[in-house]
């Protein structure tokens, strides 16, 4: 793969497979392994099924393939729901791409089409889960986009 930018006609965004388990786990563990994100192997196979498609629920997990060979390079859970407010908010969570394809736009493609299937859904807002320690590059990746900060969750593992 060169160093060039993916374009659109380079890769498939499509809900996950029962089969990209294999790839989306290596993506979490390399991720877990980086930033502690607390990833279960246990909780991921068990929740497999969760992770397609269902008419009612809005829940799903987005994948990025390449169209070549179809190689799983990067994925994304999407989710939407009411807050204590009353407002529909789009999340963002468990995104990740494989290392060699970093900086690649993958990422990008992929958020932007979770973004159309949020507004889609009629979410009125849409948030982003990170770890603690995102590196800065990365913040202002977002900030681009019209992403910004707005607090800080701290949790306490059982």
């Amino acid at each position: 793969m060169s160093d060039d930018v993916l374009k659109e006609e380079d890769i498939i965004i499509r809900n996950y497979r029962t089969s990209d388990y294999q790839a989306t786990l290596e993506i979490l563990q390399k991720l877990n392994k980086l930033y502690d994100i607390g990833f279960d192997e246990k909780q991921w196979r068990e929740s497999s099924g969760l992770r397609q498609f269902k008419p009612n629920l809005k829940r799903i997990t987005l994948i990025a393939e390449l169209k070549s060979n179809g190689e799983v390079v990067s994925m994304g859970v999407i989710e939407a729901q009411k807050n204590t407010i009353g407002q529909y908010v789009g999340l963002l969570g468990n995104w990740a791409t494989k290392d060699e394809f970093i900086g690649k736009g993958v990422g990008r493609l992929l958020a932007d089409r979770a973004i159309q299937i949020l507004q889609s859904w009629g979410c009125d807002s849409i948030r982003i889960d990170l770890p603690y320690k995102t590196d800065k590059k990365l913040l202002d990746v977002f900030a681009k986009t019209g992403f910004h900060p707005i607090l800080i969750v701290l949790e306490k593992r059982f």
